[in-house]
């Protein structure tokens, strides 16, 4: 009997990991055929069977966790999933994501391990094989499915796999199995989709917005805040939040900024001597930047499209989650007197992952309620052309709902991270972050449903 010390370490098999990725990709071809309740209820099949049973079919070398599975067979079928559901109405969409996820990341991780020609100038892991051939066989399979479906949507296709391409290889801490799926089918939805509602007219550039924006990521990066991916890459998704949700948006945004920037700086060289500051001197990259204002995005290329106020507040509910839950990490740490899990409140060490504090909630709910504030206050006072709905908010209920929803959020994603502290196969901190600000903002979403916010909201 092998003693569980002298025991060979667990290795898995990429070529079967990366066989079954693509493979899988074939079954985006059953959208032709059959309802999409039907595909999504497959896709929960697929989620299931990932996570109890492909380990004891194919063995437990498919998976990078020796326990049999890991996040990224689970997140997979289930990105397939979710788009199925939200684009059941345009199942091409979900297609085309689907192959994109299959074929163009699969093929780039093949591709770029056994032909690399050279890194990438902006991520040394990756390399232009491996870009090259994402564009390659993604693009070859993402038109082929578009042409099955009747849909030669050409530039939006070539824009969702070129944006899918470099999201693929930017190193966002973010699984490939969500950012490369999501990202495609948000740019196919900003393209190529007609609006669900009649808009008058366009929402207008707001130049003056986007010089202001220019010059934040510019600041930021002197005051070491952003390094040059997080500075290059926040400047795109500001100039999305500014074209799309406008000033009220982006004033959140650049609520979040400061508060995040500023939380971050407090006490730095402290918390760097007990091991508990943020890399790099503070500085955050492309990752941070997807991670915390992504959510936020995609509200704001649904304001574009003309859905109205709710998405609107669903993006700045996203940003006030994403403040409450980097200021009430940062504060925690270097003022918490008590730090204790957010389930069972059982003390631990401070900057244990998933631990909260008293002092740190605190901030973080002021954090939101100041983003919900900021916000707030300039969609009350500037309707877009574009919007539809009520020309009356219930402000004080507006905020009193963000405030929470960011709360709420941020306390969610202690949870995942108490529950990654336990099982000791961390989901990455940029995956995390993302989950919080969606938690954040479908939490606005149903709170609608409830809560009087809007004359006319629907």
């Amino acid at each position: 009997m092998i003693d569980s010390a002298e025991r060979p370490p667990h290795e898995t098999n990429e070529v079967l990991r990366k066989f079954l990725h693509i493979g899988m990709g074939f079954g985006a071809l059953l959208l032709l055929r059959i309802p999409w309740r039907y595909a999504a209820l497959i896709g929960v099949a697929a989620i299931i069977g990932n996570w109890l049973l492909l380990h004891r079919i194919a063995g437990r070398r498919v998976s990078r966790h020796e326990r049999g599975w890991d996040v990224g067979l689970i997140l997979y079928p289930f990105a397939v999933t979710v788009l199925i559901v939200v684009f059941n109405w345009h199942l091409e969409i979900a297609a085309v994501a689907w192959v994109l996820l299959a074929f163009g990341d699969g093929f780039s991780t093949v591709v770029g391990q056994r032909l690399p020609l050279a890194a990438l100038p902006w991520n040394r892991v990756k390399s232009w094989g491996g870009f090259a051939a994402f564009i390659l066989f993604g693009g070859a399979a993402a038109f082929a499915i578009a042409r099955l479906f009747g849909a030669p949507q050409d530039v939006a296709i070539a824009a969702a796999v070129l944006v899918s391409a470099i999201a693929e290889s930017l190193p966002l801490g973010i699984d490939d199995n969500a950012t490369v799926p999501f990202i495609a089918a948000g740019v196919l939805a900003a393209m190529a989709i007609k609006p669900w509602v009649t808009v008058t007219s366009a929402p207008p550039i707001a130049w003056p917005w986007i010089i202001v924006n220019t010059v934040l990521a510019i600041v930021g990066y002197a005051l070491r805040g952003v390094d040059v991916s997080g500075a290059l890459v926040g400047w795109i998704l500001g100039c999305v939040v500014i074209l799309g949700g406008g000033p009220p948006l982006y004033v959140a945004l650049l609520t979040f900024f400061i508060l995040g920037t500023l939380a971050t700086k407090l006490g730095y060289a402290r918390k760097a001597r007990e091991g508990m500051a943020q890399e790099k001197g503070g500085r955050r990259g492309a990752g941070h930047a997807v991670a915390n204002v992504g959510v936020a995005a995609i509200c704001a290329v649904a304001c574009w499209r003309g859905l109205g106020l709710v998405p609107l507040f669903m993006g700045i509910a996203a940003l006030a989650t994403a403040a409450a839950d980097t200021t009430a990490s940062e504060v925690g740490q270097l003022f918490g007197k008590r730090a204790f899990l957010p389930l069972s409140f059982r003390r631990v060490e401070r900057g244990t992952e998933g631990a909260i504090s008293i002092e740190g909630t605190l901030a973080g709910i002021v954090a939101g309620l100041l983003v919900a504030i900021a916000g707030t206050a300039l969609a009350a006072h500037q309707f877009r052309p574009g919007f539809i709905g009520s020309e009356s908010i219930y402000k004080s209920n507006v905020i009193v709902v963000l405030t929470a929803c960011a709360f709420l959020g941020s306390y969610l994603e202690s949870i995942l991270g108490s529950w990654n502290r336990r099982h000791g196969s961390p989901i990455a901190n940029g995956t995390l972050n993302f989950a919080n600000t969606m938690f954040g903002a479908f939490l606005f979403w149903v709170a609608c449903h409830w809560v009087p916010m809007f004359e006319s909201a629907f």
